[in-house]
């Protein structure tokens, strides 16, 4: 029932009750005066009194209800509009501007937080001469409202805005750049902050595993943005970070990316003794994992049989790459060019890792049918030519068969050796083919004697970038061997040799590639 219809019903079972007493009164007077009454008249006279005490008793118990309701009485509270925020939508934890206006002027505004199922104030100001106030607060996501209290001397109700919450959101940083970059050229970073905050600090921090980091300053734009130009000074993964310093009360927050410099300009890698990493060495299984690398060019070692046949052996003798002590007990030491090409067929290679099947000693032949129809370069290092008499024009004209030597070739074969007197023989015997020499120890500080080469193919132990500059003035390039670790490829790859040979191609093209 509606409180208006509640009281009119209230207000009429007083008047009621008010009239049934007056003439209760008047019946009971009477009644004594009358002593003869008929007995109907005393019944309804009795039935009337009941009536009279049972209102009177309603009447009596009204100060004990309720008070009326809310529509009865002025509200003393006026609910105003919320605040305004700036910024519209702030950061957690960065210092927010309030600003909004009360009904009157001169009027003390509070400010407070709802935690805890209470409200408490946190701020306080004085409004204007239009009844504009200001407060500053951290935002958060706590439910917030400004109160006016009420003034009486002035007649002045309480004023309240409405609860509000801040649309608070996280600040997020994003770092963009290239996945891959060349060593030494520039590469543009991009920073964006979200929500954009101009002017916010930030620093770019780029590390690697094996040099000093770089360090920069950077400034958030208009929207955001902040750009900067890298260099990375070595090859090899890169780590960027960027931080946003704390803002206006926010705090840091920070984000990073990967980046994986490669060497420009990428050196060649070659497959040294066919990529022997899981295979045995000098074999056609091991060419194949060449081939299947995608190395850029296979190096084997060349030998003599006893009756002419040239094979891939890099030792003097079988003991370590076959199983001659079991097939040829009394020979496991004697020369590989003592044995005939049909007593080398039934030996069998050893090497790393299980073999399905049995390994044989390949020819050159085997070689040359195996990269026939591949763009890979053979790098054929003929090994003591002072044992072979003539194996350099043998070498060369085997070569030459296969076109691999002549017009046209486009140097898909080098000759090297670590004789450099056969070196020069095979250069006047194959002028068009490129011819290297390999080296042990350190080159001639003079190269210049020595320009007629294309490649100098020295131990890593002795490859410096001053040996790579002076080989460049006399138009040679340098190959380092052998390179199997990671760093170490970076490294010789940053110096500017002309190739890699590695007993593992596939780890090393990953790093270059």
């Amino acid at each position: 029932m509606r409180p208006r219809v509640v009281g009119a019903a209230v207000a009429l079972c007083v008047a009621l009750c008010r009239d049934a007493q007056a003439d209760f009164c008047r019946r009971w007077f009477s009644l004594r005066e009358v002593q003869s009454a008929p007995e109907a008249y005393r019944r309804d006279v009795r039935l009337r009194q009941i009536a009279t005490i049972v209102t009177a008793l309603a009447a009596g118990s009204l100060p004990l209800l309720p008070p009326p309701a809310a529509g009865f009485v002025v509200a003393r509270t006026r609910i105003v509009a919320a605040p305004a925020v700036e910024p519209g939508r702030p950061i957690l934890g960065e210092r927010t501007v309030l600003r909004g206006r009360m009904p009157a002027a001169r009027r003390t505004a509070l400010l407070q937080r709802r935690r805890s199922n209470r409200w408490r104030t946190i701020a306080s100001d004085m409004t204007g001469a239009r009844g504009r106030y200001r407060f500053g607060v951290t935002a958060s996501r706590a439910p917030l409202r400004v109160v006016a209290p009420r003034r009486a001397a002035r007649g002045l109700p309480r004023a309240q805005t409405r609860a509000f919450r801040l649309a608070v959101r996280r600040q997020v940083v994003a770092v963009a750049a290239r996945t891959v970059a060349a060593r030494g050229r520039a590469v543009t970073v991009r920073t964006t902050i979200t929500p954009p905050r101009p002017g916010r600090r930030l620093t770019l921090v780029a590390t690697d595993a094996r040099g000093p980091r770089l360090r920069f300053t950077l400034r958030a734009g208009a929207r955001g943005v902040a750009r900067r130009t890298v260099r990375f000074p070595r090859s090899g993964p890169w780590l960027l970070r960027v931080r946003a310093h704390r803002h206006r009360g926010a705090a840091a927050v920070s984000a990073s990316r990967r980046v994986r410099v490669v060497p420009r300009p990428r050196p060649s890698v070659t497959a040294h003794r066919g990529g022997s990493a899981a295979t045995p060495e000098n074999t056609v299984p091991a060419i194949a994992s060449a081939l299947a690398s995608r190395a850029d060019a296979v190096e084997v070692d060349v030998r003599r049989s006893a009756d002419g046949v040239l094979l891939l052996a890099h030792d003097e003798t079988f003991g370590r790459t076959t199983n001659v002590a079991a097939v040829f007990p009394a020979r496991a030491s004697a020369p590989v060019g003592s044995f005939t090409w049909e007593e080398i067929r039934r030996l069998q290679a050893t090497g790393p890792g299980a073999q399905p099947a049995v390994v044989r000693i390949a020819s050159l032949e085997d070689l040359f049918r195996t990269t026939s129809g591949s763009a890979v370069r053979v790098v054929l290092d003929i090994k003591r030519p002072d044992l072979y008499p003539g194996i350099e024009h043998q070498v060369v004209a085997a070569a030459r068969r296969h076109g691999l030597v002549g017009a046209g070739a486009h140097d898909r074969v080098r000759f090297d050796s670590f004789d450099w007197a056969a070196a020069r023989r095979l250069r006047a015997a194959s002028p068009d083919a490129e011819v290297g020499l390999l080296s042990r120890n350190a080159p001639p500080t003079d190269l210049r004697p020595y320009a007629w080469a294309d490649v100098w193919a020295v131990h890593a132990r002795f490859v410096t970038s001053s040996l790579v500059a002076r080989a460049r003035r006399v138009g040679n390039t340098v190959d380092v061997w052998t390179v199997n670790e990671r760093a170490a490829a970076l490294h010789f790859a940053d110096l500017g040799v002309g190739g890699i040979i590695t007993d593992d191609p596939v780890t090393v093209l990953r790093l270059v590639r």
